[in-house]
């Protein structure tokens, strides 16, 4: 597995107890479909969240919610609306982006800095 992998899912693990430590209900981690992925599905409260976390090892190449483009919107908005086919929920729904840096260490991953961005983009 690659470093970039391994930060990854650091980032995926940490980023989910971030979310649970200010108040989320995590229901499902890497939802898959055909054709997206999303990195958590939670519970805000009553809002439904589907949440994207960016790992970064530091700020140089910009930030982890710029990365999330118009073509990764797209998917994640297609994988909440394959969710919300298959369970049906009727609630309000959200995306957040939690951007996780820090790097890979032998004994585990150090963390520097965590943002939670809620309602990071709309759907129109």
């Amino acid at each position: 597995m690659s470093a970039k992998n391994i930060s990854g899912k650091f980032g995926e693990m940490y980023a989910s107890k971030y979310l649970e430590q200010n108040g989320y209900k995590i229901i499902r981690r890497n939802y898959k479909t055909r054709f997206s992925e999303i990195d958590i599905v939670a519970k805000d409260g009553e809002v439904l969240c589907f949440v994207e976390v960016k790992t970064r090892k530091n700020k140089e190449f910009g930030l982890g919610l710029e990365a999330v483009d118009s073509n990764k919107r797209d998917k994640m908005i297609l994988g909440a609306r394959s969710y919300m086919a298959s369970y049906s929920p009727s609630c309000d729904i959200r995306f957040d982006v939690v951007e996780v840096y820090g790097e890979v260490l032998h004994s585990g991953f150090l963390v520097s800095e965590v943002n939670l961005i809620k309602n990071a983009f709309c759907v129109d």
